[in-house]
């Protein structure tokens, strides 16, 4: 994921880069312009990028070379292990993924927190659909960040007052998209095995290849179905060292193919329930219900799982804010998957098509990603689908 603090990117939100780096001498002038932006502006929106240039100063402040990290004796050796993975990681996203050279990760920066900011989810209470937020730069986006949870736990607090469903949730993935020379941050680190680590820099690096300004879903579907077909193949690609991993990976899809079920089939329903002639009352009533019916199919599927468990996403008081962000990443996966067979499974050509769409006004580029969701339907009756990237639960 990806949340650029000045221009408010997250999960790659932000202006498509094609891959092209602005060069580092230009990066200060960025700034200026950008704080000089800020002074042209009044009351909430002030606070609001003043707070996200602070965060983004703060991650530049504490940057330092990955190679002067490596070499520190003072670094846990966990940390460094996991810096060689990135490194790795890297160059096989440039040289068997065909992902942009430019950008890589060079610095490191330990913020000393687990998350590095916060997303503000918000969606209709009768529509899963997601409440935008517009910002300078990158347009209208459906969610807004902050470097400090107080600001956006006081946002979800106003939406709720006006009867949306919110959710807060943490973000650990962050890039600017070559507008910073970007450090891998001790965020990034968090997960206990590898597989975490493989997945978001293939991530990261795929939102740095292509961005689409205010899509969304577009960009995270995008991004998160690159990463499970890359961290595939680098796993297979290590030979004895990737099996044990790989295997894990194969049964967490397998996992996340249940989870994602389980959620689809009570999306369907509260969907039904919205377009019905209910009133507002009983279609409260009724919600609540099916959102328990969605946790009870949980409960009896549950000891189908075998190494991922989702108590923690069934355990929120869940509402549409969480189907919203569920399906930022889950609505196109499908429509990426038969487009990526459809180039014969070659990344190059894969991503010159996806450029294309993104070319595409979007109504048009919607149009085209619904007939290769029927493409992808067809395919799937005929052979075994890619298997997704399980996604972080939060």
């Amino acid at each position: 994921m990806t949340y650029f603090a000045v221009a408010d990117r997250f999960t790659g939100a932000g202006e498509q880069t094609n891959g092209r780096v602005k060069p580092a001498a230009v990066r200060p002038i960025r700034i200026g312009l950008f704080l000089l932006a800020i002074v042209t502006l009044t009351g909430c929106e002030l606070g609001y990028y003043w707070q996200a240039a602070g965060g983004q100063l703060e991650i530049l402040r504490k940057r330092r070379p990955i190679e002067e990290v490596l070499a520190d004796e003072g670094v846990d050796q966990s940390v460094k292990a996991k810096l060689r993975l990135v490194l790795a990681v890297q160059e096989f996203g440039v040289e068997r993924l065909s992902l942009p050279a430019e950008g890589k990760y060079l610095l490191y920066a330990d913020l000393g927190r687990p998350n590095v900011s916060w997303l503000v989810v918000a969606s209709e209470e009768f529509a899963i659909k997601a409440v935008e937020h517009c910002f300078l730069i990158v347009g209208c986006l459906g969610y807004r960040g902050y470097f400090d949870k107080a600001d956006a736990n006081a946002l979800a607090e106003e939406l709720a007052v006006e009867n949306f469903d919110v959710r807060v949730r943490p973000v650990r993935a962050y890039s600017t998209l070559g507008w910073f020379d970007d450090p891998v941050l001790n965020t990034f680190l968090q997960s206990e095995d590898e597989l975490g680590v493989i997945g978001t820099i293939i991530h990261e690096q795929t939102h740095r290849l292509l961005f689409v300004k205010g899509d969304t879903a577009f960009n995270e579907s995008f991004a998160h179905f690159v990463e499970a077909q890359g961290t595939g193949l680098f796993l297979a690609e290590r030979g004895d060292d990737g099996a044990a991993p790989l295997e894990r990976y194969r049964a967490q899809g397998a996992d996340r193919d249940r989870f994602r079920a389980i959620v689809k089939r009570g999306t369907e329903r509260l969907n039904r329930l919205y377009r019905s002639e209910l009133t507002a009352e009983e279609m409260r009533v009724e919600k609540i219900q099916l959102f328990d019916r969605m946790r009870r199919d949980y409960q009896n599927e549950k000891n189908s799982f075998i190494i991922d468990n989702y108590d923690g996403w069934f355990d929120q008081t869940l509402n549409n804010a969480h189907l919203v962000s569920f399906t930022f990443y889950e609505s196109r996966v499908a429509a990426f998957r038969a487009l990526f067979v459809e180039n014969e499974e070659d990344f190059s050509r894969f991503f010159a098509a996806v450029r294309t769409l993104a070319e595409l006004p979007q109504e048009e580029r919607r149009a085209r990603l619904d007939m290769l969701e029927i493409q992808d339907a067809a395919n799937t009756r005929h052979s075994t689908p890619a298997t997704p990237a399980p996604m972080a639960q939060g």
